[in-house]
C-alpha cells in the first residue's frame, strides 16, 4: 500500500534520497525523548514515524494530519491510532500530552504562533516540543520556493518564538551548508571550503562508505523505503559522524554553520 506522492509529505518509496534520509534521521533523534510518554505526532502523514515511535516506547501515540488520506493510511498501513485535524486547531484536550513531535509542520501553517500556542495548550507542564523546520537564512535568493510552505522562518524567528513560549530551548541542527573550514563538519557541508580541492568529492564519499554506509549505499535505501520504521529503529543509537550531513548535531554557532534546517526541544 503506497500513499499518492504529492511532494508535500514524505513518502518512503518515491521521496528523492535527502528528503527521505533528512525525515529518517529526525525520528531517530526523537526516539529518546519519547519512552514511556503520551505523544502527539503532529502532520504524521504517511505515518511511519508514528509508528516507529510507538514500536520504541511511546506509552501512547496518536497521529494527527489535515488530510483524510494521510490518517487513514496511517491507520492502515502501520496500525496507529489518527485523527483527521488542523494544526492551529489541534483536535486533541488540554494538557493531555508529554510529548509533541512535529517535523516539517510550521511552515505548512500561515500563522506558526498559533500553531506553537497550540502545541503548548495540549503539553503538560514540564511536557516537550521536537520541532524541525528549514533556515530560511541558508536559501538562496534565487531557488524555487517550496509550493507548500506557507511562512518560513528565518534562525532568529524560529529561536524567539519558542523563547517566547518555553522555559528551556535546545536547538539543533541537519544538512549542514556551510561551516568554518577548520570544523570537522565541514566535510558533510553541501559548500564546504575543500571543494575547491581536487578529488575532495571522492575522498567525501569514500569517508561516508567507511562511516556511515547507509547513504552511500543503493542497497541499503532500498531495504530503507521498504521498511522505514525499522529503518529508523535500527540506526537509533547511530554515532554522529562529522561527515554525515543527514546526522542531528547541537548547534554551535562559534563554527560559523549555516544549517539547511534547525531541531528543537522546547520544554515548558
Amino acid at each position: 500500500m503506497k500513499m499518492t506522492y504529492t511532494g508535500e509529505r514524505m513518502v518512503p518509496e518515491e521521496a528523492d534520497i535527502n528528503t527521505f534520509w533528512e525525515h529518517i534521521y529526525r525520528y531517530r533523534f526523537a526516539i529518546p525523548y519519547v519512552q514511556d510518554k503520551r505523544v502527539l505526532d503532529i502532520a504524521c502523514g504517511e505515518g511511519y514515524g508514528s509508528a516507529a515511535l510507538q514500536q520504541a516506547g511511546a506509552a501512547s501515540i496518536i497521529g494527527v494530519d489535515i488530510s483524510l488520506e494521510a490518517c487513514e493510511h496511517a491507520s492502515q498501513r502501520y496500525g496507529i491510532q489518527t485523527k483527521v485535524g488542523d494544526a492551529k486547531k489541534i483536535p486533541l484536550p488540554d494538557k493531555s500530552l508529554d510529548v509533541v513531535v512535529s517535523f516539517e509542520t510550521i511552515e505548512h501553517t500561515d500563522n506558526p504562533n498559533l500553531f506553537l500556542d497550540e502545541c503548548v495548550r495540549v503539553l503538560i507542564p514540564g511536557g516537550k516540543l521536537v520541532i524541525s523546520t528549514p533556515n530560511l537564512d541558508s536559501r538562496d535568493a534565487s531557488a524555487t520556493k517550496n509550493p507548500f510552505h506557507l511562512k518560513e522562518l528565518s534562525a532568529e524567528e524560529f529561536v524567539a518564538a519558542l523563547k517566547n513560549r518555553f522555559q528551556k530551548v535546545e536547538i539543533f541542527t541537519q544538512r549542514p551548508k556551510t561551516v568554518a573550514w577548520w570544523s570537522a563538519r565541514s566535510l558533510s557541508a553541501s559548500r564546504a571550503f575543500w571543494q575547491k580541492l581536487p578529488r575532495f568529492g571522492r575522498f567525501r564519499k569514500l569517508l561516508q562508505l567507511l562511516c556511515c554506509p547507509e547513504i552511500q549505499s543503493a542497497g541499503r535505501l532500498n531495504e530503507a523505503r521498504a521498511n522505514p520504521v525499522q529503518a529508523i529503529l535500527a540506526g537509533s543509537k547511530e554515532k554522529k559522524q562529522f561527515c554525515n550531513p543527514f546526522s542531528v548535531r547541537e548547534y554551535q554557532p562559534t563554527i560559523g554553520e549555516v544549517p539547511v534546517y534547525f531541531i528543537a526541544v522546547a520544554s515548558l
